[in-house]
């Protein structure tokens, strides 16, 4: 029988009545992100979706082309188009983890046989060195009660027809090389090497829109992947301050939402220009204050896109006391002058946890790129970390904030996103 993908969520099944929605969310953002590679068959289950080649994505079709879509793919060589759709796939928020799946009969000879042919195919790919045997483990789990034997009764039938079929393998529960897992479901059986990890939480679309305050650091980009695993649907907002700031740093904010583009069905940023609130604000505020100004004039043009776009929260990368506009009495002013609620994922973590995030989901090679931003324009010498509130409404009454505001809103550039899908060796 043809492989298949098998898609697990997570979170699903804490779900009460809504569970299908909640599912039924996460088989959409499948197919709109398996769209741009071929056409494939979606069967949904309980906390799961089955994903099969479609009779017109055959292998040879080059958007089926394993060899040609950079890593991440697995099992045994076979799968065509399946190892491409499992790289997709696992970047999307709500998987739990993906299977390269191989059905086969549940009858118990039928079964031991499938075991030893899928073996022989990988252990082809081992390759062990002369006299070394290789640590594997079986894997069985029984959704079918009415199987005539139990999962460990399985598991040890398989481990030792295995030994005795293959004297390289040895057994190894702890530290397994290969780990074959057997999946029994009713007449049928699903065979696979391993689950892919996915990035787990909830589906994109799940819990509403949020407008992230995009800068091209590494803090910013890691938040919004934080809110799109709580299924919130991000829009970015970054500000651009041209001709201070050249092109590159705006060409790199555009890099950072095209690779995070992977994670969400449909991506729009913003790039407003800033240059002109950042010089009044120079010209015409104390020193100390700038950084806070800025930030607090952010906040207004986001008010009024996070009402363009029906946003239910503006999203920054803040991390608590990492430099002086994040000490909390300065976070808690530039929060006044937002009119939606401002979340802030990152507020308990570590820069070196930030840092290992960024990593992960691959935004740190982009973001440490040596093109500065807006927040490095006209820095002061001595920044507030404890201004008050009272100080910069004072400041603020020196300028046209309603004009400044609305300049920006009036430059506002917009690009849209698709599903795009960068495979790992993706450079920007």
């Amino acid at each position: 029988m043809e492989p298949c993908l098998i898609v697990r969520f997570s979170e699903t099944t804490l779900k009460g009545k809504n569970r299908p929605l909640f599912e039924q969310r996460m088989v959409d953002n499948i197919r709109a992100h398996l769209k741009p590679h071929g056409r494939y068959t979606l069967s949904r289950d309980m906390a799961r979706v089955t994903i099969s080649r479609s009779a017109g994505n055959p292998a040879g079709d080059p958007a089926a082309d394993p060899e040609s879509h950079g890593e991440g793919g697995t099992g045994n060589g076979a799968g065509g188009g399946l190892k491409l759709a499992l790289d997709v796939l696992r970047q999307l928020p709500g998987v739990a983890n993906v299977s390269l799946s191989h059905p086969v009969s549940s009858e118990p000879g039928a079964l031991s046989q499938a075991v030893l042919d899928y073996l022989e195919g990988l252990l082809a790919r081992a390759a062990p060195a002369d006299g070394e045997r290789i640590p594997f483990r079986m894997e069985v789990t029984r959704k079918n009660k009415n199987y005539p034997l139990n999962s460990m009764e399985v598991a040890s039938r398989l481990g030792r027809k295995a030994l005795e079929r293959f004297p390289v393998l040895k057994v190894n529960l702890e530290h397994p090389q290969l780990v074959v897992q057997v999946e029994i479901l009713g007449e049928q059986a699903l065979l696979s090497e391993e689950k892919v990890p996915g990035p787990g939480g909830l589906a994109v679309g799940t819990s509403g829109r949020g407008l992230c305050l995009i800068s091209g650091g590494i803090d910013s980009p890691v938040a919004a992947h934080m809110m799109m695993t709580r299924g919130m649907r991000i829009i970015y907002l970054n500000f651009h301050s041209f001709p201070f700031i050249g092109e590159r740093s705006k060409e790199k904010v555009h890099d950072l939402v095209r690779l995070l583009a992977r994670n969400q069905p449909h991506s729009r940023l913003y790039v407003a220009p800033f240059a002109p609130v950042q010089v009044a604000i120079r010209d015409k505020c104390p020193e100390g204050l700038r950084t806070l100004l800025y930030r607090r004039t952010m906040n207004r043009v986001a008010n009024r896109i996070a009402e363009r776009e029906k946003a239910g929260a503006i999203i920054t990368g803040e991390s608590l006391g990492q430099v002086a506009s994040q000490t909390l009495p300065n976070i808690a002013v530039i929060a006044e002058t937002a009119e939606v609620p401002v979340l802030q994922p990152l507020i308990g973590l570590a820069k070196t946890e930030i840092i290992h995030r960024a990593q992960a989901i691959g935004t740190y090679p982009i973001s440490i790129q040596p093109y500065p931003d807006c927040c490095t324009l006209f820095q002061p010498r001595k920044p507030l970390t404890r201004a008050r509130s009272v100080d910069l409404q004072r400041a603020e009454a020196r300028l046209d904030l309603e004009a400044l505001v609305a300049e920006c809103l009036d430059g506002l550039e917009m690009t849209d996103y698709g599903p795009e899908y960068y495979p790992a060796g993706w450079k920007a």
